[in-house]
């Protein structure tokens, strides 16, 4: 009886956990990744047998110029922010910066908004970085066998 429990008990703990949904793991990545990009770190991923693949925070800078650009473009940069943002750096305040910023991406919510920037260009990547994930996982619960 007792080998009986000990053989159930092997197999109940080596069961894996219930798998997690493909989107649901694209998200997270995406979440996780788009906060790097924002803080300026490297995102980085590697498939089981393929090469380092790499967004880094100078495309994701470009990424942004593109878009505060776009929208200066499309007329919603009626405040002139980008000059006041200058300014304000060199002579104003760090509330004042904060504010042509806001102005700038078009949000109160500055850092949400610039993480959404970010998946955005994040998003054509996240299936591929979402699956390196996984086989990290696997291989990791291979190498613990």
């Amino acid at each position: 009886m007792n080998a009986a429990l000990k053989l159930s008990q092997a197999v109940y703990d080596a069961q894996l956990p219930p798998p997690v949904s493909e989107s649901v793991m694209q998200q997270e990545w995406l979440e996780g990744a788009a906060e790097q990009l924002v803080c300026g770190t490297d995102v980085t991923w590697k498939r089981r047998f393929g090469p380092v693949q790499k967004v880094t925070s100078a495309q994701y800078a470009e990424h942004l110029q593109l878009y505060l650009n776009q929208r200066q473009i499309d007329g919603l940069d009626d405040r002139d922010s980008f000059a006041k943002l200058v300014l304000s750096t060199v002579v104003g305040s760090g509330s004042d910066c904060r504010t042509h910023a806001k102005h700038l991406v078009g949000s109160e919510r500055l850092i949400e908004r610039l993480e959404e920037i970010a998946a955005d260009l994040l998003r054509p990547h996240a299936a591929d970085a979402a699956a390196a994930q996984r086989e990290e996982v696997e291989d990791d619960l291979d190498g613990n066998l």
